[in-house]
C-alpha cells in the first residue's frame, strides 16, 4: 500500500523548467490529483534540483505548497532524498511511490531502492485509477496530512524544549480513551491494521467481512484506542483483536499508529486492555499472542516483552508468547488513560 507519492517538480508536477523559463503551468489533471490523493489519506511530498526558496514560491503562487511535506530541495541524489523524506515520515520505502521524467532519475531510484514504486511523468493523471492508490476511506483518512503536521510540531517542540524528555512528554496532555469497537470504527480498523507495519504482531490485514464477524461474535471482543494531546486529535490509533476462551484470552491481532511512536501509547493501551479483560474475566490464567516477524515489526516482539509477556512456543513462521494472569495495569504516568465499559 502506498502510504507517500514523491513528485519531481520540472516537467513532472509542471510543464516547463522553472530555472529557464520561470512561468511554468501545472501539468494537466496534476490539481484534481493532488487533491484526491490527500482525501485519501496519502502523503506527498518532493524531490527536486530546485532553488528551495524560488521553488517554494512557485508552489505557492499555484495555490498547492500545502499539499507537501518535508519536501527535499538541492542537486544531490533523489534516492538519498526519497530515503530522507522516508526517515522523517517514518514509513518504509516500500510505501513509497515515485514519479519524475527523467529516466535516469528513475532507474536510480529503482536500482537502489527496488520496493519503492516508480512511474513516469506522463503517467501522473492516470494515478488516481491504478489500484495501489485506492483502498476505503475513513474519517481519520482524509485528516492524515493534518495529522503529520502535528507530528512534526511536536517534534520541533521537543527539540526546543529544555526540561528532561518524561517532563516534556508530561507537558503534551495526553489523554488515551480506551473503549470497545463500533461498527462505525470499521473503515479505520481495516485501514489501521493494513498501513500499520512496527507495531503488528502479524503484519497482515484482516478483510473488512472478518472484522465486521469480530465484533458479532460470542467471546470475541475489539479494543480500540482514541488520542488527543495539545497538538490535536489523533483519532483511533490502536486496536486489539481479543478472542476469549475457557481460561485465556488470546490477543489475535494488535495494531499502533507509526504515528504513536516514542511515547508509550502502545504500552498504555494493550496494559490498559489487558487490565481490563482481567478484571472484567477474573477466572482468566493467562494471555496469549502469536508473533510472525516480519521486515519491519521487532518493536511489537519489543511492546510484548515490555509488557511482560515470554516466549512459550517457537516455530519456523511464528512464536507463541504468554503472560500470567493476575495482570495490573502500569503504563506511563503522563498518559492519562480512561476507560469506557463494555456496554454489552
Amino acid at each position: 500500500m502506498i502510504k507517500c507519492l514523491i513528485w519531481d517538480l520540472d516537467d513532472t508536477l509542471w510543464q516547463g523548467t522553472l530555472s529557464e523559463d520561470g512561468e511554468v503551468t501545472l501539468r494537466q489533471g496534476v490539481g484534481e490529483v493532488l487533491r484526491t490523493l490527500d482525501h485519501r489519506g496519502i502523503l506527498q511530498s518532493i524531490a527536486s534540483r530546485n532553488d528551495p526558496d524560488r521553488a517554494s514560491q512557485k508552489l505557492a503562487e499555484l495555490g498547492i505548497d500545502h499539499f507537501f511535506l518535508y519536501p527535499q530541495f538541492g542537486w544531490g541524489s533523489k534516492t538519498d532524498s526519497v530515503r530522507k523524506i522516508a526517515q522523517e515520515m517514518n514509513i518504509g520505502t516500500d510505501s513509497l511511490a515515485f514519479i519524475d521524467d527523467n529516466p535516469y532519475e528513475r532507474y536510480e531510484v529503482s536500482t537502489y531502492l527496488p520496493e519503492v514504486y516508480v512511474y513516469e511523468a506522463d503517467a501522473a493523471a492516470e494515478l488516481l485509477e491504478l489500484p495501489e492508490f485506492q483502498f476505503a476511506i475513513s474519517e481519520e483518512t482524509s485528516k492524515r496530512r493534518q495529522q503529520m503536521m502535528s507530528r512534526w510540531v511536536r517534534n520541533t517542540a521537543e527539540q526546543r524544549f529544555s526540561g528532561t524528555r518524561e517532563e516534556f512528554l508530561n507537558s503534551c496532555d495526553m489523554r488515551l480513551s480506551v473503549r470497545d469497537a463500533r461498527s462505525g470504527d470499521l473503515l479505520r480498523m481495516v485501514e489501521l491494521a493494513s498501513r500499520t507495519t512496527q507495531f503488528n504482531n502479524l503484519v497482515q490485514a484482516p478483510t473488512t467481512s472478518f472484522i465486521q464477524s469480530y465484533l458479532v461474535s460470542e467471546g470475541k471482543h475489539i479494543y480500540v484506542g482514541q488520542m488527543k494531546d495539545r497538538f490535536g486529535d489523533h483519532g483511533i490509533v490502536a486496536m486489539a483483536m481479543v478472542h476469549v476462551h475457557d481460561t485465556a484470552a488470546e490477543i489475535e491481532l494488535f495494531c499502533i499508529s507509526c504515528r504513536m511512536e516514542g511515547r508509550g501509547i502502545g504500552t498504555a493501551f494493550l496494559g490498559a486492555v489487558l487490565s481490563r479483560i482481567h478484571q472484567d474475566r477474573p477466572w482468566l490464567t493467562e494471555a496469549v499472542c502469536r508473533y510472525r516477524p516480519q521486515k519491519r515489526n521487532r518493536p511489537a516482539l519489543l511492546l510484548l516483552q515490555l509488557l511482560g509477556f515470554r516466549r512459550r512456543l517457537q516455530g519456523v513462521q511464528e512464536s507463541i508468547y504468554e503472560l500470567p494472569f493476575p495482570y495490573t495495569y502500569s503504563g506511563p504516568d503522563w498518559i492519562h488513560l480512561e476507560m469506557e465499559k463494555e456496554c454489552h
